[in-house]
């Protein structure tokens, strides 16, 4: 086990917005779906996971340790193992790959490294745009670059929050065949807020299904026997409209 979360709750004052008894483990190598209508706080509980939003009543333990008891050294440190991937890119439009990836050093005091960047870009598949702006590049190898600034801190776990929603089906595919190659080839543990079922099904080893403030849900997807994303995409919408 790398992160237990153990009944967590929060709520805003002067909203109805809350979540209630939220538990579940992630464990070494897994990868973890959560899925939910909008606003029903599943990006809230992947910044609760990260420190970046404090919880009201509950455990999340790291490394046996209560995340919201942590100083701010260790809150930094425990973000270099588990990183946050936003839905939005958060690049420099005027900057290069390069320049983005070095930055993961120049923050950790650390000499660049540019064997390992160019190791990381070369398994991205965007070693070719090492020296291209941001500006020049599209939303899918955007956010190629923001995942290998994740992967090149070595994390733990990665938290994807609906990395692929402003991407097209191209792009999204894209994506998620680098996430499939990352879960086969690391040890690392992937929690995911997607709305694409055929992701959630054929990628997460569980779905969390929010509903109502809680957890409704922890299901195992029935993995398609050949992963056929174009085909599999279609049959989910179809059975959803025929059978709702």
């Amino acid at each position: 086990m790398v992160i237990k979360l153990d009944n967590i709750s929060k709520k805003y004052e002067n909203s109805n917005f809350n979540l209630e008894k939220i538990s579940f483990e992630i464990n070494t190598k897994e990868v973890i779906g959560i899925v939910g209508r909008n606003g029903t706080g599943k990006s809230t509980i992947l910044k609760m996971i990260n420190g970046l939003i404090p919880y009201d009543n509950g455990h999340i333990i790291y490394k046996n340790e209560e995340i919201k008891n942590m100083s701010e050294e260790k809150l930094r440190e425990m973000r270099k193992n588990v990183v946050y991937i936003f839905q939005n890119f958060n690049l420099l439009e005027g900057e290069t790959v390069f320049y983005h990836l070095s930055l993961i050093y120049k923050l950790n005091k650390q000499k660049i490294n540019k064997i390992k960047i160019d190791e990381i870009l070369d398994f991205m598949g965007i070693k070719h745009l090492k020296n291209t702006t941001c500006r020049k590049l599209s939303g899918g190898q955007q956010q190629k670059v923001a995942i290998a600034m994740a992967i090149l801190q070595n994390p733990e776990v990665l938290l994807c929050d609906e990395i692929s929603s402003a991407l097209d089906i191209n792009s999204e595919k894209e994506i998620y065949n680098l996430l499939i190659k990352l879960k086969e080839t690391t040890d690392i543990s992937i929690v995911i807020i997607s709305h694409n079922l055929t992701v959630l099904k054929n990628f997460c080893d569980k779905v969390i299904v929010i509903e109502d403030s809680t957890i409704k849900e922890i299901i195992t997807p029935k993995k398609s026997e050949t992963l056929d994303y174009d085909k599999d995409y279609f049959n989910n919408v179809k059975e959803f409209l025929l059978n709702g």
